[in-house]
Formats: structure tokens, C-alpha cells, sequence
């Protein structure tokens, strides 16, 4: 089971890369692949991930059709917090109670509700009692959660300052070329106007437009085919 509240780019390949792992590890050396045992990965998400309605969706191994699946070894759950929605504490199947505990945006008094119709849910309730009346776990929980924030932080303002950074190098180096394309354009102008002349040659015109003779040699083809 993974709990991730940021989120995490590739998550799909990220869950099948440690499904295929555990998996693996499940058959010793030399043991027949019988001995594989069926694992299932649960993600449980902070985030929305998927671009499906509702908050549980479970993936395996299935033909095109959809019609038969090729082994019940392979399955992974997603849980998306931000799709859960709020009904009668009364109508909640066990996973949607579940989901709202995690959740946290239940008042005290469905909180208890929900933890007095679900012995684990109240089990797991008391644990967290515990855990954040400890103050040495309380104050190593929160700096995690500080952390967690600073590193979004973190990562939303290098990513600010990088588009920032790149829009005005982007800006500075169109004004470069604007102007290394506005001499280039008068030099093409100037010799132009002396080979019209027809008193210099292509060297000699090259060297006081800084062209190349090549340049040079172009545009008066270029002048010769106008005439």
C-alpha cells in the first residue's frame, strides 16, 4: 500500500514498476510459477489522478473486450480523497466510512459516529489518540508535514522563476537577432547600391560591408537577373 498526499508524475508505471516487484519476490529460486502468490497494490491518493467519476477504481489484467480477465494475481486499486463526497453516515459502505475517517473533513460528531459503527475505524481512532498525545511523534509528524509543504513551495517557485528566467532570455535574445538582422539587412542594402555603381569590385565591396563575398556574389546575380 502507497500513500502519496503530493503528486507524483507517472504514477501508473510507478504503481505496476512495485506491483512487478512484490510480485517477484514472491516465488523463490528455482520454485514453479504456482507458487506465485496473487498481490494486490492499493494507492491511496491525495490528489485526483484519474479522469474517472468516483473515488475507488481497481485495474487487472483484461483482453481487449473487457470480457475475460487472464488472472486474478494482478490487481490495482486507486483512491482519489478529493472525489469522495459527502452522504448519510448511515448509507456509508465500510470503504466509504474509511475514506471519510482519512479524509479528516468530518465534524467531531461524525467522526464519532462513523468510528462507533466500525471497530476498526474506532481502533485506528484511539491510535491516532495516542500518537499525537506523544509529543515526540506529534513534533517528528509535524516537521514531515512542514517538509512537505516547503517542498511544494519550493518546487512551484523554481518552476516560477524558470518560466520567468526563460521568457526574459527568450525576449533578450529576439532583441539580438532583431538587431544582428537589422545591420545584416542595411549591409545587403549598401551593397546592393555599390554594385549598382559598378565602380568596386565584389571583393573590395565585401570588405566595406563586412559580408561574405558569397553575399555579395549573390546579390549581384541577384541584380543581374533584375536587369
Amino acid at each position: 500500500m502507497e500513500v502519496q498526499v503530493q503528486k507524483r508524475q507517472n504514477m501508473g508505471q510507478r504503481s505496476l514498476y512495485y506491483w512487478a516487484k512484490l510480485y517477484h519476490s514472491t516465488l523463490r529460486r528455482g520454485e514453479d510459477y504456482a507458487h506465485l502468490r496473487r498481490t494486490i497494490s492499493i494507492n491511496l491518493l491525495g490528489y485526483t489522478y484519474l479522469p474517472l467519476k468516483g473515488f475507488h477504481h481497481m485495474y487487472g489484467l483484461y483482453d481487449e473486450t473487457g470480457e475475460h480477465r487472464l488472472t486474478e494475481d494482478l490487481e490495482i486499486h486507486f483512491l482519489e480523497l478529493p472525489k469522495v463526497t459527502r452522504t448519510d453516515i448511515r448509507r456509508m459502505r465500510t470503504l466509504d466510512k474509511w475514506m471519510a475517517f482519512i479524509g479528516n473533513k468530518l465534524s467531531n460528531e461524525e467522526m464519532e459516529e462513523i468510528a462507533m459503527s466500525e471497530a476498526a475505524i474506532n481502533m485506528a481512532w484511539d491510535r491516532i489518540e495516542t500518537f499525537m498525545r506523544d509529543a515526540g511523534r506529534r513534533r517528528k509528524y509535524e516537521q514531515r508535514e512542514k517538509y512537505e509543504h516547503d517542498y511544494v513551495s519550493d518546487m512551484n517557485g523554481s518552476r516560477r522563476e524558470g518560466l520567468a528566467e526563460g521568457l526574459a532570455e527568450g525576449l533578450a535574445k529576439g532583441r539580438a537577432e532583431g538587431r544582428a538582422e537589422g545591420r545584416a539587412e542595411s549591409a545587403r542594402s549598401t551593397a546592393s547600391a555599390l554594385i549598382a555603381l559598378g565602380k568596386l569590385s565584389i571583393e573590395q565591396i565585401a570588405a566595406a560591408t563586412q559580408l561574405s563575398i558569397e553575399e555579395v556574389e549573390r546579390l549581384a546575380d541577384m541584380k543581374m537577373t533584375s536587369l
